[in-house]
């Protein structure tokens, strides 16, 4: 009896054990955006514009295309952004969707669609930024230090190939971020993601994987 007592709860402590488990799995990705839930101006909901001018729902609008929605940009200058939180440390892989209209070349004058990503705030509070780039003329590979106050940038895309067709970019904005940062390590909490484009595009699915 006494046997079958004590196997019984060792039983249910194996069983519990199993459960706290299976229960503090984490996902393997995160939607940050998909960009399904527009506020009453049209605009995804908790994106902030930099300016009133141009008029950030002349600039942005929600479209649905299939199954999913995405956000199109009409290539005037207009940052928005929106505070998102995962942790980069678990999260370290960030992946969205655009798509180019149109790239001019012209070699006078570049335009770029900016993705940028703030894992962490300065001193001041100030964002830290990374800027992903699919630019006119800046070749794809190139980086740039933001120094102390400045945003870094990282060129992904270059030129007009394979514009007018998604493409689906997956980066790990951690060890960029470690990189261009002598080796720091940004907090649990990211800060956030904004968009900013001279070139007619569109965007969609922001999603942070394992």
């Amino acid at each position: 009896m006494k046997r079958s007592a004590l196997f019984i709860l060792f039983s249910l402590f194996v069983s519990l054990h199993s459960i706290n488990g299976f229960a503090e799995e984490k996902p393997a990705s995160v939607v940050l955006e998909d960009f399904s839930n527009p506020d009453e101006k049209g605009l995804p909901k908790g994106w902030i514009a930099q300016n009133e001018n141009p008029d950030p729902a002349q600039v942005y609008q929600i479209k649905k295309e299939g199954d999913g929605f995405y956000i199109s940009a009409s290539g005037r200058p207009n940052r928005i952004f929106k505070k998102m939180k995962w942790n980069p440390n678990e999260y370290p892989f960030l992946s969205w969707k655009w798509r180019m209209k149109n790239v001019p070349v012209d070699p006078q004058k570049e335009r770029r669609a900016s993705i940028y990503v703030s894992l962490d705030r300065d001193f001041f509070g100030i964002p830290v930024i990374t800027k992903y780039l699919w630019s006119s003329l800046a070749p794809a590979g190139e980086e740039t230090s933001g120094g102390f106050f400045g945003a870094s940038t990282i060129v992904v895309r270059s030129g007009p190939d394979r514009a007018g067709e998604w493409i689906t970019e997956k980066i790990n904005v951690l060890e960029d971020f470690k990189r261009l940062h002598d080796g720091k390590l940004p907090p649990e909490d990211a800060y956030g993601i904004g968009i900013m484009t001279s070139i007619e595009a569109d965007f969609a699915d922001f999603i942070a994987h394992k």
